[in-house]
């Protein structure tokens, strides 16, 4: 997860609400709705609805050079074991599984050194155990030898590439990785023979690099690990040379990259990992900067403009504090959490801007974004619109389900009840037959939109909201009397919801992969909709 801040308090390990709908068919589906909890969010863990998740990962425990020893695992900030053991106890109560997550972005920075020492995997193993294992001493020991925790979450920012910038890493990283988590599927299952414990990782939107980049086959991986949780986020902000979507669902018009949530899924679905062991990450935030020109007057409007170098302060609880994980000075994230922009910016509701604030909906990313032109003020989030398009693609896909970053950012459960529709029970569509010709490495391609002037619509106390307009639809086909006949005409404006839907479209027919709407059917590689030939 990306986020710089570190507190030296840390203790080393010395020894090393939803609807009744979704509760329903949760039952008949092995669909996942993954959560990472963490100690400094601003929510206890009496607080939380357990019956929002299906399992929640503890965020974090690191691995960090000023430790004893590279294989000693220590706490991220504000350890106190008092929440590690209220958050264990109220998932088992309610069926939950808790999982230790260990590295993260502020702490990953021994891994390569760790993964490539055989006496150093060993350790770090049995340090790791601990909070699997179950606890022997009094109950509230500063340091007990068990937890009592479900499984282990690997969040290693990254194999093979820097992530921090004081992070090790070497091209041996992904081979080496792959034989600590044999080690550690293997020490799991040796101390809990009738017990399964989990072994998850965070992974980022490409599989993870080799000496040549990232891997095209990581098939020798699946059998270790019961899920990858995809981080489909992140991908534009401060570091950016333009403004753009922290969390794409597709990113055609990037001048930055051609990463997103789609793209991300069909990286590793290329590479080998199967969809029924992939969890896709989702953003309970958005990120904000400072541009150097005013976007509402921009023709055409666009979310790509130039921006300063200083990020600005985000929400309310966005600080400046000096960050000492890779010597960094103070700088603000410029994040935005969802209930701080439901109680700022978009005050009004999910959709209607506070005063000052123009809201925009970017038809090629499918992600909302704001604007306060007095400010220069750029936000990109996600919200319910933007967060419904990505279940309803993971339920078409048959994806094993979605994580959030993080818990405590949400505003009245708006947005992990949206999450939660992907319990789908028996109402899952059936997902596409993955073809065995796809090419290793594919990015995704979607057709070119036409670029309209936005239309605005003046809200109470002159706040406005902005949205673009309805592509135009097709000039509507002749169905003809072959494969087309009785099959419509393909139109911008209607939702296509299930996989598999047929249309009309330049004389051809064409059936959809997974939710769409306003994508221009094409033959273009890894577009949402394939090409049944003639009509």
């Amino acid at each position: 997860m990306k986020f710089s801040l570190f507190s030296s308090l840390a203790v080393a390990f010395a020894i090393a609400t939803v609807s009744a709908a979704p509760i329903e068919k949760r039952a008949t589906d092995n669909n996942k709705v993954v959560g990472y909890w963490v100690p400094w969010g601003d929510v206890p863990v009496a607080d939380l609805d357990m019956t929002q998740y299906t399992h929640i990962n503890y965020g974090f425990a690191v691995l960090y050079k000023g430790a004893a020893a590279p294989t000693t695992i220590t706490f991220d900030r504000y350890y106190d074991g008092t929440p590690m053991r209220a958050l264990v106890q109220q998932g088992n109560a309610a069926g939950v599984p808790i999982l230790m997550s260990i590295g993260g972005w502020t702490g990953s920075q021994t891994f390569s050194d760790v993964a490539a020492n055989a006496s150093m995997r060993a350790t770090f193993i049995n340090n790791a155990m601990v909070f699997v294992r179950n606890n022997t001493l009094p109950l509230y020991a500063d340091t007990p030898d068990g937890w009592n925790m479900d499984g282990i979450d690997i969040d290693w920012e990254y194999p093979g590439r820097a992530g921090a910038i004081c992070n090790d890493y070497t091209p041996q990283d992904a081979a080496n990785y792959l034989i600590l988590l044999q080690e550690l599927r293997a020490q799991m299952d040796l101390e809990f023979p009738t017990i399964h414990k989990y072994l998850t990782a965070a992974v980022r939107v490409q599989p993870w690099d080799g000496p040549n980049g990232p891997m095209s086959d990581v098939t020798a991986y699946v059998q270790y690990l019961d899920w990858i949780s995809i981080m489909a986020y992140d991908i534009m902000g401060s570091w950016s040379n333009t403004t753009g979507p922290n969390a794409p669902f597709n990113n055609p018009d990037s001048p930055g990259n051609p990463y997103s949530f789609v793209q991300a899924v069909t990286a590793w679905k290329s590479a080998g990992w199967p969809l029924n062991k992939m969890v896709v990450g989702t953003a309970f935030y958005g990120r904000s900067l400072t541009t150097t020109v005013d976007m509402d007057t921009q023709n055409p409007v666009t979310m790509y403009v130039p921006h300063t170098a200083t990020t600005p302060k985000g929400g309310p609880a966005d600080t400046n504090d000096v960050n000492f994980y890779c010597n960094e000075g103070a700088v603000y994230s410029g994040l935005w959490e969802w209930k701080e922009l439901r109680t700022g910016p978009l005050a009004g509701g999910p959709t209607t801007p506070a005063a000052g604030w123009t809201r925009y909906w970017d038809n090629g990313t499918s992600t909302p974004w704001l604007f306060n032109a007095a400010t220069s003020m750029f936000i990109s989030y996600d919200d319910i619109e933007s967060m419904t398009i990505k279940v309803n693609y993971v339920k078409a896909q048959g994806i094993l389900g979605v994580m959030l970053w993080d818990m405590s950012y949400d505003y009245n459960s708006e947005l992990i009840t949206v999450l939660n529709t992907v319990h789908c029970g028996s109402d899952c569509p059936t997902p596409p037959v993955q073809s065995s010709s796809s090419p290793a490495q594919p990015t995704t391609t979607v057709a070119a939109t036409t670029t309209q002037a936005p239309v605005t619509t003046t809200t109470q106390a002159a706040a406005t909201t902005t949205t673009a307009p309805a592509s135009p639809s097709s000039t509507p086909s002749n169905p003809g009397t072959g494969q087309c006949a009785g099959v419509a005409p393909w139109n911008a404006a209607t939702t296509y919801a299930t996989a598999g839907t047929k249309v009309t479209y330049g004389g051809h027919l064409w059936t959809n992969q997974w939710w769409t709407q306003g994508d221009t059917p094409t033959t273009t590689a890894y577009t949402v909709w394939t090409d049944n030939g003639p009509c």
